[in-house]
């Protein structure tokens, strides 16, 4: 396992990028319900790219963001926990 990591909300952490310039970017957007959180998945490469707002429910072990696998290890309204699986 990697270590953890912690972000903020409104916070934002590349998880990926290539050579050829491309990023996927990940932010966090708080607790948007009583039982749900919603992350920002941000993908570009050089002047383009997009986003997409994604919600979990708040009591996931894990989630999954472009092809990878998180363990959601602390959820709060000011941050997230997140650790990568290998």
């Amino acid at each position: 396992m990697t270590e953890r990591f912690t972000i903020g909300t409104g916070e934002r952490k590349t998880i990926k990028s290539s050579f050829l310039g491309g990023t996927v970017d990940i932010i966090y957007c708080g607790i948007s319900g009583e039982n749900t959180f919603s992350i920002g998945l941000l993908l570009s490469k050089g002047y383009h790219g997009h986003g997409l707002n994604l919600f979990f429910p708040k009591k996931s072990t894990y989630i999954m963001l472009d092809k990878q696998k998180f363990y959601v290890h602390n959820v709060t309204n000011e941050n997230i926990t997140l650790q990568l699986s290998e």
